[in-house]
């Protein structure tokens, strides 16, 4: 496994991607936060959660593991199931971009990525209706969101967490 590893996680990113590209860099890190679902109606689920990024792929690639509840949580409450997924944020210097990729059991999602000042946008590439998006990013916290578009076209929370650094 220890070679798997070695292969897998980078310590730095590839000369190959420009700094103003590297827009998940910050990220680099583990990470608590606090989960608000909000399933359907105004029905609010919050739990504790971590977030865990690191750079792979000989340095053009960021993968993270996001897990809600943590594993702390999750053996303290008894739920092994819950959100355990990754994604795997791909820098293509042919186009300048990111290439993304989200899955966790039973779900899959393909995104792209825009940098509009201080946010990372997130936008799903099939139908267009949901994005997540990355804020109030500094050394020791940041905003996280999910949103989907409504019938009326308007943007919906769907998730939202305020990250901290462990």
């Amino acid at each position: 496994m220890n070679e798997f590893y070695e292969a897998l996680v980078s310590e730095k990113s590839n000369e190959a991607l420009p700094e103003e590209m590297d827009w998940f860099g910050a990220l680099i890190g583990s990470w608590d936060f606090i989960w608000h679902a909000h399933i359907g109606t105004k029905d609010e689920i919050i739990q504790k959660g971590e977030w865990i990024f690191s750079r792979v792929l000989n340095g053009f690639g960021i993968q993270d593991l996001f897990i809600v509840p943590s594993r702390e949580e999750r053996k303290r409450l008894g739920m092994p199931n819950a959100e355990y997924g990754t994604t795997i944020r791909m820098y293509n210097p042919a186009s300048n971009n990111w290439e993304i990729y989200y899955t966790c059991i039973g779900e899959y999602t393909r995104l792209r990525a825009e940098k509009t000042e201080d946010k990372i946008i997130l936008t799903e590439i099939n139908e267009q209706k949901m994005r997540w998006v990355f804020t109030e990013i500094t050394a020791n916290s940041f905003h996280w969101q999910n949103l989907i578009l409504n019938d009326n076209g308007e943007w919906i929370v769907r998730c939202d967490c305020q990250a901290t650094r462990k």
